[in-house]
Formats: structure tokens, C-alpha cells, sequence
């Protein structure tokens, strides 16, 4: 015991004390969401088995080549149609014919008449597409059994078997029906949607064949429009005529009726009105007429009267005197005489006998003109006495006219609404005859509401199977088929192949990645590279890890290191040798410590006794320096596991174990704990107690997932400080194919630096 010193064990107590916030603490912080799948993870899944990928690309490209080769290729045939074009006209035809318009339920319409059965009837009829294979496939071997079990039982007497069953009823499917199913089945009508135009296409394996039933169908759908207009002239004109004899019939009554009504109330009709009205028209003028030439009258002789009174008597302001020869010739006569006399008096005097003759002369010739001026006023009298004669005989007469025009008018409102409705009749009667004459010249003269302005032509390529089209199809299958399997793959792969699988599935951080090493002829295994081929890619990956493990924790360097995995057999023992081996290299003071007492393998891998070991220390049988051993060329320690007691856990969780533990501290500078798996037994968890960091050791692309992430769960509820996770056994080169973001190291260039 002089080499170490054994304390107590309430100065050990602070071995047991876990510190928080460690370096799991740290990781968890910072890698809170590893749990998420990105692109780049699925693509270097897909990457990884890239080989199932395009073993099921080339599987599938060789399936659809062998399928496009075997399949019967179909060509297509298209016919357009232009629906609801302008049409001349002959005549400008009422809407009794209406034209197609161009909206949308029109199209539509006429894309059901065109997939109507009764067109596809006609078609079929006409090329013999009921004798067509393709229509009218030869029957099976059942329908050939039926069929003459069917005649068998006919063959049979009634009595038998029974009367004969009931005859197929019209619904149930024919010959006919199941070729224009057929037929139908293999046509397409379609519009673009912005157009009027309508595309007829067939489907066939005869590219003939596909031409001729687009263009016959289209054909057959232009006559179908004649035949429809043709038919609908025909029942307008019967119609028309039916209506015209019964319209005739009523006009003609009802103007009987009219002519009737004027001979019994004797109203004769002028040009523009009734006789009645042109009488008391003409009555009213005349009396307007007699009316004024008897103001007129009145007033002459008014002035006539006024003008011829007195000695002064204007002659000049009655225009009857002014007219009256006799009168002028009288007043000629007179102002002669006035004249003489004047010249007289001045010559002989008043009373010389020849003045007195003058004057004599004058009253005679005055006399005279008064004589006629009474004659003008007796004839002005009689003129308006007759005028007012007349005057008052057709007042009377329009007087007597009126009362006859009133009851002429009562009549002639009875006469107006015989009138009416005569006209409505007549009129009626002259629409339809001008109709009916319009629609016996459309019958003979129609046009289709629709056009081809493109007929089908044959097809030089089929359109299906599109070879290229199919093939790449296929391809792209392939390529998401193999994906598909890459990730079911992937998923049944629940081993651990990266640093990265690590951090995202384990929450720990990767220290290292220890490729496998096969052991060489001396049976030293990896372990001896550490010594012997120190540029090695072991070694190299040994001296990786020892530095991650240094730098997890600067501050606070571990002095007790665990070394344990979730299963046996992950190269934890191997990897705690040569981790031990790597230390001392460095010059640092290091011993290991074997303490899996089932299964004990560190002295097989350093080449040293079994016993004296741990348990002989723990069982009190040995002294602590006499169960070390410090012959290896390294410069390490040993202490292997002893012999096997009944009862470790005991052992390893006592207070001795504990002692041994703090004197190793004391005199090491680091102590290595080589314990056995985690979930085989609970040894692990009672030393993960005593250890300041954990290392935790993955068997590469072997251990499973769910079992490593179990096993540092039963870590952390130990009180384990997990420092991270060391993938070991790698298999580089299968590594190297799998495309991960550690992938490249100790492969490919990197691997020249190794030897």
C-alpha cells in the first residue's frame, strides 16, 4: 500500500456529488431541435442507397419499353366544326327557323348531339363497324359455353324443362349497344372553351379507320341539321296552312259583318269620311257662306242708304253709284250744267232766262240721279232679303242634319268596333299568309347552323403509347419507387452510421469515429496500432477522441473517465485500452480499470493474468498495489477484473470500491473505468456515480437506435455526465458510400495521410 494512500470515506463522499450544468446541459441548449428531418438528411438517405435507386429506375425503364412494345398502338383522328356560323339568307325569315347561337349551353348542346347514340348508329351502320374486331371482339370461351348451353336447352321438350323464359325486354344490351358502347367509348368531343369551334375526335388502331369515323360522324351531324331544319319547315308550313283556312274564314265573316251593319244604318262612307258628315260638312259651309253674303248685303245698303241722304251726298263712298253708268253719265250731265250755269250768272244774273233754264236742267238731271239711286237701293233690298231667305233655309237644313248625324254616330260607334276587329282579322290573316309563303320557299332552300372547316386526315403516329413520353414516365416512377424503398430501407436500417445520427437521435455530441481493424497474425488486434503503426487510421481516430474528450470541458478536466455501450461487444474494452495507451503516450499517468466482473476482457486485450484484480481488492484478498500491473511497453496501468465474485453490484457500489477509486485519483492523471454494457446490467449505473465524464460506445450500422438512446436515458438517470458518443467499428469504405457530412474521413483523399 506504499504506492497509494487509502483515505476515509467521508473524504471520498465528494465522488458521489454530480455537478449540473455539464456538458449535457450545454449540447441540449444547443441543439434543441435534431429531431427534425431536412432535405439535405433525405437526400443523403436516398444518396446512401443510391444503387436500390437505380436498380428500380433500370427495372422500370425495361418494364415500360417491354409494355410499349407490347401494346397496340392507337392513332387519333380529329375533325373540326364550326358551330353557330353566319349563314346567308335567301330571304329574311322569321325566328319560326331560328339559327344556333354561339354561347356555351349551345356548344354544349351540340357536343350531346354529336355523342348522341342515334349518330353513333349511323355510323357504325354505315362502315360495317358492327363486323369490326375492334368493335365486336370474337366471344370467349365463356360466352361460347353459354351460348350453346343455351341452345341445348332449347333443343330440350318443353316438359322438360319448362316453358321457354321470358324474351329479353328492350332495356337489356344488344349487339348493337355493345358496339356503339364501344364506338362511343372511343370518341371524344371537346371545345376549347374560347371558341365556337368543336374537335371530333376517334380513337383507333386503323389510322384509316380513325379518319373516316371522325369525318363520316361530322358529316352525319351537318345532314342531321338540314334534316331538322327540313322537318321543322314542313310542320310550320302545315301548320301555317291549317291556321290560314280558319283565319280566312273569320276575316271574311267579320267584314260581312261590317257591310251588313252599314246597309241596315245606311252609312255610305266616302274617300274619308260618311255621306252624313260630308252633307252637314257642306250644310255649314254654305250657311257660312249665306251668312256672310247677307252681312255683306246688309252692309251696302247700309252705306248705300247713308251716303245717297242729304243735299251733300257723298256719291263718291258707294261704290254701286261709282259703278252705275247712267249714274256717271247723269253727273257728267250735271256738273256740265252747274258749269254753264256759273258761267251764266256771271254773264246774265239770276233771273235771265236762260240761267233759270240751266238751273231747271240741273234739278231735272238731279232728279234723274235720285231715280236710279233708288233703283240701287230696291235691288240692294231684295239681295238681302234673299240672302236671309237663304241664309235661314240652311240653318234649317244643317239644323235637320245634325239631328240626323247624332244618330248616325251611335251607329257608327257599333261600326267602328265591327271595323276593328275585321282589321285585326285581316291583318292577322296577311302575316301568316306572308309567312306561309316565306317558309314553302325556306323549305326547299336551308342551310346547316354549322360548318367543317377541318376535315380528319390520317394519322402518321400513333398517339398512344407515346413512347418517349411513357418510357420517361416510367423513369420518374422508378426514380420515387426506389426512393420510396431507400427510405423504407433506411427506416428497417436502425443502426447508427453517423456523427450526425448521433447528434439528431441520441442528443449527445459525437467525439470521434474509430474505423474497424482486422487483428493481425499476432493476435494483438487494433489495439497494437496505437504502439506499432501510430500514423495508422486507428490510431489516428484513438488520438481524435482523446483530444474531443480533453476539450469537452477545458475547465473542468475529468480525472474519471467511464467507458460503456448500450450492448456487448461495441468495442468498448478495446476502445478503453487504446485510449489508455493514447494518454500515456502524451506522458500523462493513466491506469484502466476492467470493471465488467461477468465478462472481463481487458486482460485479454492488454495480454496480462486475469487475477489479481478488482474483486480479489474488493473481497479483501489483495492489497491495491498488488492487483496493478505496469508492464505495458505504453506506459499505462492495468487492473484487471479478479476473479468473478457471486455479488458485483455490491461490490462496486461499496465504500471500498469508492477508496480504491479516490487513491487512483490521487496517484493518476486520468482513470479509465471499463464497465459492461448498460442495459445488461446495473453495475454501469452504480459506477457512473463515481466517473466525472461517460463515454458512450456505438457499434457502427449494428446497434439499434431505440437500444442507444435507452441506454443514455439509463445514464442520465444514473446521474451519468455524458461528455458525447464514440461510433466505433466503421466500416470505411461502405462508409464512405453513404454520404454523410463525416463520410470522407479515412476514404478518399484523407486516406493518403494514413498509413
Amino acid at each position: 500500500m506504499s504506492a497509494f494512500e487509502v483515505k476515509s470515506t467521508a473524504e471520498m463522499t465528494p465522488l458521489r456529488k454530480r455537478r449540473s450544468g455539464g456538458t449535457l446541459d450545454v449540447i441540449s441548449s444547443v441543439r434543441p431541435s435534431l429531431e427534425e428531418i431536412d432535405l439535405r438528411n433525405l437526400w443523403r438517405t436516398i444518396w446512401r442507397w443510391r444503387a436500390l435507386v437505380a436498380s428500380a429506375v433500370i427495372v422500370a425503364i425495361a418494364a415500360a419499353i417491354v409494355t410499349v412494345n407490347s401494346l397496340t398502338p392507337i392513332y387519333t383522328a380529329s375533325t373540326q366544326v364550326a358551330i353557330g356560323q353566319r349563314q346567308d339568307q335567301a330571304l329574311n325569315l322569321p325566328d319560326i327557323l331560328t339559327n344556333l347561337k354561339g354561347d356555351a349551353e349551345t356548344i354544349n348542346t351540340e357536343i350531346g348531339v354529336m355523342r348522341s347514340r342515334s349518330l353513333a348508329l349511323k355510323t357504325v351502320v354505315k362502315l360495317g363497324l358492327d363486323s369490326n374486331p375492334e368493335f365486336n371482339p370474337a366471344p370467349g370461351t365463356l360466352d361460347r359455353l353459354k351460348d350453346g348451353m343455351a341452345r341445348y336447352l332449347a333443343s330440350l321438350p318443353e316438359w322438360l324443362v319448362g316453358p321457354p323464359s321470358v324474351p329479353p325486354t328492350p332495356q337489356e344490351e344488344t349487339h348493337l349497344d355493345r358496339v356503339i358502347d364501344a364506338f362511343l367509348d372511343k370518341l371524344k368531343v371537346t371545345t376549347d372553351g374560347k371558341s365556337r369551334i368543336v374537335t371530333i375526335s376517334f380513337q383507333s388502331a386503323d389510322p384509316r379507320l380513325a379518319a373516316q369515323v371522325a369525318n363520316t360522324l361530322a358529316d352525319f351531324y351537318i345532314v342531321s341539321q338540314l334534316d331538322a331544319k327540313f322537318e321543322a319547315a314542313r310542320r310550320a308550313n302545315e301548320w301555317l296552312s291549317d291556321r290560314l283556312a280558319g283565319l280566312r274564314e273569320e276575316t271574311l265573316a267579320a267584314e260581312n259583318a261590317v257591310e251588313q251593319f252599314r246597309r241596315e244604318h245606311g252609312i255610305v262612307r266616302g274617300e274619308t269620311s260618311t255621306i252624313m258628315t260630308q252633307e252637314v260638312s257642306q250644310v255649314a259651309n254654305d250657311l257660312v257662306a249665306a251668312r256672310a253674303a247677307r252681312i255683306e248685303a246688309q252692309s251696302r245698303l247700309s252705306q248705300v242708304r247713308s251716303g245717297t241722304q242729304g243735299e251733300e251726298a257723298d256719291w263718291n263712298a258707294v261704290p254701286e253709284v261709282l259703278s252705275n253708268p247712267l249714274i256717271q253719265a247723269l253727273r257728267e250731265q250735271e256738273a256740265d250744267a252747274v258749269r254753264r250755269a256759273g258761267d251764266l250768272l256771271q254773264q246774265f244774273g239770276e233771273k235771265h232766262p236762260r240761267v233759270i233754264n240751266v238751273r231747271a236742267e240741273i234739278r231735272e238731271i238731279r232728279g234723274k240721279i235720285q231715280t236710279e239711286v233708288g233703283k240701287i237701293i230696291t235691288g240692294l233690298r231684295n239681295e238681302l232679303a234673299r240672302q236671309q231667305a237663304r241664309e235661314a233655309s240652311l240653318q234649317a237644313m244643317l239644323d235637320q242634319l245634325k239631328g240626323e248625324a247624332s244618330q248616325s254616330n251611335i251607329a257608327q260607334v257599333q261600326l267602328r268596333d265591327l271595323e276593328r276587329t275585321a282589321e285585326a282579322a285581316r291583318t292577322l290573316y296577311e302575316n301568316f299568309l306572308q309567312r306561309f309563303k316565306e317558309t314553302q320557299s325556306q323549305e326547299n332552300f336551308q342551310q346547316p347552323d354549322a360548318d367543317i372547316i377541318s376535315r380528319a386526315v390520317m394519322p402518321l403516329e400513333p398517339t398512344f403509347p407515346q413512347k418517349t413520353v411513357f418510357v420517361i414516365l416510367s423513369a420518374l416512377a422508378g426514380i420515387f419507387v426506389g426512393a420510396l424503398l431507400a427510405l423504407i430501407f433506411e427506416n428497417l436500417d436502425v443502426g447508427i452510421r453517423s456523427t450526425d445520427q448521433v447528434r439528431r437521435l441520441l442528443k449527445v455530441e459525437p467525439i470521434g469515429l474509430v474505423p474497424a481493424v482486422k487483428a493481425n497474425k499476432g493476435g494483438a488486434g487494433p489495439v497494437a496500432d496505437i504502439l506499432e503503426r501510430p500514423a495508422s487510421a486507428f490510431a489516428e481516430a484513438v488520438r481524435t477522441v482523446h483530444t474531443n474528450f480533453l476539450l469537452a470541458d477545458v475547465d473542468n478536466r475529468a480525472r474519471t473517465v467511464l467507458v460503456t455501450s448500450a450492448l456487448p461487444g461495441e468495442g468498448k474494452s478495446t476502445l478503453a485500452a487504446s485510449l489508455a495507451q493514447m494518454a500515456a503516450r502524451y506522458g500523462r499517468r493513466v491506469i484502466v480499470v476492467d470493471c465488467d466482473l461477468r465478462r472481463p476482457r481487458l486482460h485479454w486485450i492488454w495480454g496480462v493474468p486475469q487475477e489479481p484484480g478488482v474483486a480479489n481488492w474488493l473481497l479483501h484478498e489483495k492489497e491495491l498495489n498488488e492487483i496493478y500491473n505496469d508492464k505495458h511497453p505504453s506506459g499505462a496501468h492495468i487492473i484487471p477484473a479478479g476473479r468473478l465474485p457471486s455479488t458485483p453490484p455490491n461490490l462496486l457500489g461499496s465504500d471500498r470500491f469508492s477508496k480504491m477509486l479516490h487513491a487512483l485519483r490521487n496517484h493518476y492523471d486520468l482513470v479509465i473505468l471499463d464497465s459492461a454494457p448498460v442495459l445488461a446490467l446495473a453495475d454501469t449505473r452504480a459506477l457512473a456515480a463515481f466517473a466525472d465524464k461517460t463515454l458512450f460506445v456505438v457499434h457502427w450500422a449494428q446497434t439499434p437506435r431505440k437500444v442507444a438512446a435507452e441506454a443514455i436515458d439509463c445514464l442520465h438517470g444514473a446521474g451519468a455526465d455524458v461528455a458525447g458518443a464514440i461510433i466505433t467499428r466503421v466500416d470505411v469504405r461502405a462508409h464512405a458510400k453513404d454520404s454523410f457530412s463525416d463520410s470522407v474521413l479515412y476514404a478518399g483523399k484523407l486516406k493518403e495521410y494514413y498509413r
